[in-house]
């Protein structure tokens, strides 16, 4: 939560429901208080890294690149930003590969488990901005089996549809785009 957070208070009561949700313990500000202490310790010797309280709450003190969410976040805001392609797909590149898996994915919690549904769709929408870089880029052949797979994982998906079909249409397979345009169109329909 405090990571999530970076250099923002997280109020007692927020981190409370954002650790535990409804399994709070009985002395639930003491069990937090004490998981505090030990984090503090722990960050005792990491240098520009610290975890201060504030009258409106708890509050981790670390420089954002730090914090890989974050490095994330900026790289794709940069990737967005720019009108340069090749520096684009660098950036992308850079921030997708920051991705080790699903976030939060051993821990439990109705916030943990809201906030990895999130951060899963900005993954998914910065995976599709690369894909719209590198289709500008001409690199339709080599995008194909990715698109494919993604057109599998999210059928319905019609930005992924999209790009799959005029991924295969540039890599001369007009036959197949369309016969992936009949499947979604279909499939659509019976949804």
């Amino acid at each position: 939560t405090l990571l999530v957070e970076a250099n923002r208070p997280v109020s007692v009561d927020r981190l409370i429901d954002r650790v535990w949700g409804d399994n709070q313990p009985k002395h639930g500000r003491d069990v937090l208080y004490s998981y505090l202490s030990r984090l503090r310790a722990m960050l005792a010797g990491t240098p520009d890294v610290s975890i201060a309280r504030r009258s409106s709450g708890y509050v981790l003190v670390i420089a954002e690149t730090m914090v890989d969410l974050h490095q994330f976040r900026d790289l794709v805001a940069r990737a967005r930003g720019t009108d340069d392609d090749e520096q684009a797909l660098r950036l992308y590149e850079q921030a997708l590969s920051l991705w080790r898996g699903e976030a939060f994915a051993e821990l439990d919690s109705p916030w943990l488990a809201a906030t990895r549904t999130a951060l899963a769709a900005e993954r998914f929408a910065a995976e599709l901005d690369h894909v719209d870089v590198a289709l500008r880029q001409g690199r339709h052949a080599e995008l194909v089996a990715e698109l494919a797979a993604r057109a599998d994982q999210h059928p319905l998906d019609e930005r992924v549809a999209g790009r799959f079909m005029l991924a295969l249409y540039r890599d001369g397979r007009p036959a197949g785009a369309l016969r992936h345009y009949q499947r979604i169109r279909s499939r659509l329909g019976d949804e």
